[in-house]
C-alpha cells in the first residue's frame, strides 16, 4: 500500500524534474556568462589603466632624461669655469665666459640666457648676468657650507625667488679656489623649472594632458597643460594604495576639472620629479568601446540562449515517446539471444560528421551474456561502449573494416579465424557469421578451438622440422637404404645451385665436379659396408659454371643392426680459401690508396711507435734522413717538438679526435700544417690500441684567409678601415684601456653640406670630396689613430692613451679649422665643413655601441648648435679628470 501511494508522487516529481532541468540550466549558464564577462571587463579596466600608466611613465622618464642633461650640463658649465677661473688666477669674468662662442656655447643652448653670478670670498657679488642676486650672500647657508667644505662638489637646491609669485628656480652652486687652494669665492647658476615643461616638445601628451616638475625639498611644482604655465604650491601627490597600479600617482588636491591619470620617473640627484598626466577619458576610450562591444555580444548569445533551450523542451517531448519505443525492441532483442548457444552481438554504426557520414567506430547496442563472457566482461557493462574503447584490436585487426564492408554492400559473411586479442590473453579459433541490419551489423560467433588445435598440432610438427633443416647454416641431405636421396634443405639448394626437385634420386650426383665424382662414389659404396662415417673436401659446379669448394660429410642410419637410410651435411667452405688472398688484395689496395693522398698518413700504436706510414709521409722525413718505423715517436723527432705534440698524444690515446695547426720549425719559409689524430679502438669499443694521423700543408689556405680577412676591413674608397674594422678596433681599445686604466676618446663626425655637393655636382665630385676630406684627416691626426669611414660621409677616430681630456678637445678642434678651408676637386671647388661628437672612456662597464651612441648624441648637439664646431662629454668622474 506505502509503495503503491508513493509511487506518483515520484512519477509527479520525475516529470517536474525533467521540466525545469532545462531552465534551470539555462538560467545557470547566462548568470555564468555575464558573470564572466563582468570579471573580463573588471580585468581589461585594470589592464587599460595599467598601460595608461606604463605609458605615462616613459613620457616621465623621457623628461627626467632631458632635465638631467640639462642639469648635468649646467654642471659640466660650473666646473668649467672653476677651471678656467683657476687656471687665470681668478681674473675670468662672466662676460668673457658667457660670450657668444664662447665656454659656455660649447655646453649649453645660447638661447637659455641662464642667470648667473660671482660671488668673492668675502660674500660680496663681484659680477652677475641675467638676473638679480643679493650684494651680500655670507650670512646664507649656502655660502658658509662652501666656504667650510673643501670638496669639489656642487651644491643643489631650489629655492623660492620670488614669494609673492611663488616663483621657483633650480640653484647650482660651486666652490672656487685660488693658485693655493684656498676659497676663492662661489658661482651660482640659477635655471626656471619652467624651462622645461614649456619648451620639451619631444612629449606624446594628450590634448588636455599635464606635464609637472615637482620639488622633493620645499614641495613647488612648475606645470604645463596645453599652453597654460602653472607655478603653484599646493599640487601634492601621494603614492598609490593597494588596487592601484605601483607606479601611479594619485593627486591629492586637483588643480583642475580634468581627471588624469599620472606617471612618475624620480630625478633623487636634484630632488625634482618628473610628472606626466593624460585625461582619463582619452587614456580609457579603447576599454569603453570594448566593454560595449562585451555588453552587446553577452546580450545577443542571452536571446540565442533563450531560443536554443524553447527548441530544446519542444524536442524533449518526443524523444521521450521515441527512448520507450528502443527500450521495447532491445527487450524482444535481448530475450532471443539469451535463447542461442553462440554468442550474439548488434553493433551500431558510428559515423563522422560532415557530407562523407564515414562510418568510424561501432557501438555495442546489445549483447547476450556469453558474448559478454567472450570479451571478459558483462553485458550490463558493455552496453552502449564502442568497440575501440572495449577491444581496440578489433580496429588494428581489420574486423572493423568487414564490420563496414557487410554494412555498406549487404552482403553476409562467414569465416573461421584464430583470435589472440581477446581479454585475459585468451588464445581461441572462432567461426563467426556476420549479417547487415539497420545502421549496424549483428554477429554470432562460435568457440571451434578444439577442433583447430587438433588440425594445427600436424602441421605445426611438419613445419617445425622443415624449418630447423632450412635454418641450419650447413647443406643437409638425406638418401634412402639404396642411397637415393629423398630429401634436401634450402641450404643445400643455395650451396650446389640444384633445386630440390632435380635434387631427388642419384641426380644430386651432378653437381659435383666430374673429377671427382669416381672417388666419392667409392668412398659412399665404402661407407655402405663399413658404416664408418665418410668425410672429404671436394669440388661443386654450379649449373652456370661458377666452381666452389665444400667440405662433405655423411653417416649411416642405423636401427636395430640395419641400415635404413643416410644422412649428409655440406659445407661452402670457398671463403676461407679466398680469405687468405683477399686480405693481401685488400693491404695492397690501402697502400695504393695512401700512397696516392698528398697527405701525409702514418699509425702510432698505444706505445706511441710508428707502425705505418705513407709514402708522402716517407718523403717529410727522408728530408733529415729518419727512418720511423717500428721506433718511437720521441725518439724521431727534437724534443721541443715533441714537448708541443706530447700532450695531443695523450688526448688522443684517451680516445678523443683532435685537430690542430703545426708550424714546421726546419722550414725557412714558414709551413704550416693541419694535423688531425684519429684514435683507433679496440674490438671491445672501450679501449684505444692507438691513433691514426693525418698531416696537410695548409700554408697558402691560411695565407689566403689572412690577405681576405685584411682586405674585408678596408674601405674601398677611401682607403680607411671600414665599420667592421672599426667595431673589431673600437673593442680592442676599450679592453686595453680598462686594462691599462688609461683614458681614450672616440670622435663621431660627419660632413656638414655633403648632400648639396653630391646633388648638384654628381657622385663622382662627391667621391673625389670624400677622398680627398680623407686625406685631409689623416693628415689632421696622430699616426697612433685610427680613421675610419663608417659609411655615406660618416667618420670615426679612435684616439687612444690620451693624457688629457683638453688634448682630445684640441684634435677636435684642429680638424673643425682644417675643414673649413676649400677642396679643389679637378677644378670644382666646394667648400664644406665638419661636426663633431668627442666621447671620453676610462674604465666603464659599457658596450662598444653604448660607447658611440654617446659620441653620436653629441655629434647631434654640435649640429643643433649650427654645425661647423664639436661637442665634447660625458665629463669623466672626479679621480679621473684630475688624473689627465
Amino acid at each position: 500500500m506505502t509503495h503503491t501511494a508513493t509511487r506518483p508522487i515520484v512519477i509527479f516529481f520525475r516529470r517536474l524534474y525533467r521540466a525545469v532541468l532545462l531552465p534551470v540550466f539555462a538560467l545557470v549558464l547566462l548568470a555564468a556568462m555575464w558573470a564572466a564577462v563582468a570579471y573580463q571587463l573588471n580585468q581589461e579596466r585594470q589592464t587599460a589603466r595599467y598601460e595608461a600608466v606604463l605609458h605615462n611613465q616613459s613620457q616621465a622618464r623621457t623628461l627626467a632624461e632631458h632635465t638631467n642633461h640639462l642639469l648635468r650640463q649646467v654642471d659640466h658649465a660650473t666646473q668649467l669655469f672653476k677651471l678656467k677661473f683657476e687656471e687665470t688666477g681668478g681674473t675670468l669674468r662672466l662676460a668673457e665666459f658667457t660670450r657668444r662662442n664662447g665656454l659656455l656655447d660649447s655646453l649649453l643652448p645660447s638661447k637659455l640666457d641662464l642667470p648667473l653670478a660671482l660671488v668673492g670670498a668675502d660674500g660680496r657679488l663681484i659680477d652677475s648676468r641675467n638676473g638679480y642676486f643679493p650684494p651680500d650672500m655670507h650670512d646664507q647657508s649656502l655660502f658658509q657650507h662652501h666656504a667650510s667644505t673643501p670638496v669639489d662638489t656642487p651644491l643643489v637646491s631650489t629655492p623660492v625667488v620670488e614669494p609673492r609669485t611663488k616663483k621657483w628656480q633650480i640653484l647650482i652652486t660651486r666652490r672656487l679656489n685660488d693658485a693655493k687652494g684656498e676659497f676663492a669665492g662661489i658661482i651660482m647658476v640659477m635655471i626656471d623649472p619652467a624651462t622645461f615643461v614649456e619648451d620639451y616638445d619631444r612629449l606624446n601628451v594628450e590634448p588636455s594632458g599635464a606635464v609637472l616638475l615637482v620639488s622633493r625639498e620645499n614641495g613647488m611644482s612648475t606645470a604645463r597643460v596645453d599652453d597654460q604655465l602653472i607655478i603653484s604650491d599646493s599640487i601634492d601627490f601621494t603614492a598609490a594604495q593597494d588596487g592601484a597600479q605601483q607606479d601611479e600617482l594619485l593627486l591629492a588636491h586637483p588643480f583642475d576639472a580634468v581627471e588624469r591619470i599620472y606617471g612618475y620617473a624620480e630625478m633623487p640627484r636634484y630632488l625634482l620629479l618628473a610628472v606626466v598626466g593624460n585625461p582619463v577619458q582619452s587614456a580609457m576610450e579603447g576599454f569603453a568601446h570594448r566593454r560595449d562591444m562585451y555588453y552587446g555580444a553577452a546580450a545577443t548569445a542571452s536571446v540565442l540562449m533563450l531560443l536554443f533551450v524553447g527548441l530544446l523542451m519542444q524536442q524533449a517531448h518526443r524523444l521521450r515517446r521515441s527512448a520507450r519505443m528502443i527500450t521495447e525492441a532491445q527487450t524482444m532483442l535481448r530475450a532471443a539471444a539469451d535463447a542461442s548457444m553462440d554468442a550474439v552481438y548488434l553493433f551500431k554504426a558510428c559515423r563522422m560528421r560532415g557530407p562523407s557520414k564515414e562510418i568510424v567506430d561501432f557501438t555495442i547496442a546489445d549483447l547476450n551474456e556469453r558474448g559478454a563472457a567472450l570479451l571478459g566482461s558483462t553485458a550490463a557493462e558493455l552496453k552502449g561502449k564502442r568497440l575501440l574503447e572495449v577491444l581496440p584490436a578489433l580496429h588494428t585487426k581489420g574486423y572493423i573494416d568487414k564490420y563496414k564492408a557487410v554494412l555498406i554492400t549487404g552482403r553476409p559473411m562467414e569465416e573461421e579465424f584464430e583470435a589472440d586479442h581477446l581479454p585475459g590473453g585468451a588464445h581461441l579459433w572462432l567461426h563467426h557469421q556476420i549479417v547487415a541490419i539497420d545502421e549496424g551489423v549483428a554477429v554470432t560467433t562460435r568457440d571451434i578451438t578444439p577442433r583447430k588445435e587438433s588440425e594445427l598440432a600436424m602441421r605445426k610438427n611438419q613445419a617445425e622440422l622443415a624449418a630447423v633443416n632450412d635454418a641450419s647454416p650447413l647443406g643437409l641431405i638425406r638418401a634412402d637404404a639404396e642411397g637415393h636421396c629423398t630429401y634436401v634443405n634450402r641450404t643445400f639448394e643455395f650451396i650446389t645451385g640444384l633445386t630440390r626437385e632435380e635434387s631427388l634420386g642419384d641426380s644430386w650426383m651432378r653437381a659435383i665436379h666430374p673429377n671427382d665424382r669416381p672417388v666419392l662414389k667409392a668412398a659412399l659404396r665404402h661407407m655402405a659396408e663399413t658404416r664408418v662415417p665418410y668425410q672429404d673436401t671436394v669440388r661443386c659446379v654450379h649449373p652456370d659454371g661458377m666452381m666452389i669448394w665444400i667440405s662433405f660429410k655423411i653417416a649411416a642410419m642405423v636401427v636395430d643392426g640395419q641400415v635404413y637410410g643416410y644422412v649428409g651435411t655440406v659445407d661452402d667452405i670457398t671463403h676461407v680459401r679466398k680469405s687468405v688472398m683477399a686480405l693481401r688484395e685488400s693491404e695492397a689496395r690501402l697502400r695504393t690508396i695512401a700512397d696516392t693522398l698528398p697527405a701525409m698518413v702514418a699509425y702510432i700504436d698505444a706505445e706511441e711507435i710508428y707502425r705505418f706510414h705513407n709514402l708522402a709521409y716517407e718523403r717529410e722525413f727522408n728530408r733529415n734522413g729518419v727512418s720511423v718505423l717500428g721506433k718511437a715517436v720521441e725518439t724521431t723527432i727534437s724534443e721541443e717538438r715533441y714537448r708541443f705534440l706530447s700532450p695531443y698524444i695523450k688526448r688522443a690515446l684517451a680516445g678523443e679526435t683532435l685537430t690542430f695547426e703545426e708550424d714546421d720549425p726546419d722550414s725557412t719559409i714558414g709551413r704550416t700544417f693541419e694535423v688531425v689524430y684519429i684514435p683507433q679502438m679496440d674490438e671491445d669499443g672501450v679501449s684505444v690500441i692507438g691513433f691514426h694521423v693525418m698531416r696537410q700543408d695548409v700554408t697558402a689556405q691560411k695565407r689566403e684567409k689572412q690577405r681576405l680577412l685584411k682586405l674585408s676591413q678596408v674601405d674601398a674608397l677611401t682607403g680607411l678601415t671600414n665599420r667592421s674594422g672599426f667595431v673589431q678596433r673600437l673593442q680592442d681599445s676599450m679592453q686595453a684601456s680598462r686594462e691599462h686604466q688609461g683614458l681614450m676618446a672616440v670622435m663621431y663626425m660627419d660632413i656638414d653640406r655633403f648632400k648639396p655637393v653630391n646633388d648638384t655636382y654628381g657622385h663622382s665630385v662627391g667621391d673625389a670630396l670624400l677622398k680627398a676630406f680623407s686625406a685631409r684627416l689623416t693628415h689632421a691626426m696622430r699616426a697612433s689613430d685610427t680613421i675610419a669611414r663608417l659609411g655615406g660621409d660618416e667618420f670615426t677616430i679612435i684616439m687612444e692613451r690620451i693624457a688629457r681630456v683638453d688634448d682630445a678637445a684640441a684634435l677636435a678642434a684642429k680638424i673643425v679649422a682644417a675643414m673649413q678651408a676649400p677642396f679643389d676637386l679637378d677644378g670644382t671647388v666646394v667648400s664644406i665643413s665638419a661636426s663633431i661628437g668627442l666621447a671620453y672612456y676610462r674604465d666603464e662597464d659599457i658596450t662598444p655601441a653604448e660607447l658611440l651612441h654617446r659620441a653620436d648624441v653629441l655629434l647631434y648637439e654640435a649640429k643643433q648648435a649650427g654645425r661647423n664646431t664639436y661637442r665634447a662629454g660625458p665629463a669623466l668622474p672626479a679621480t679621473a679628470s684630475n688624473a689627465a
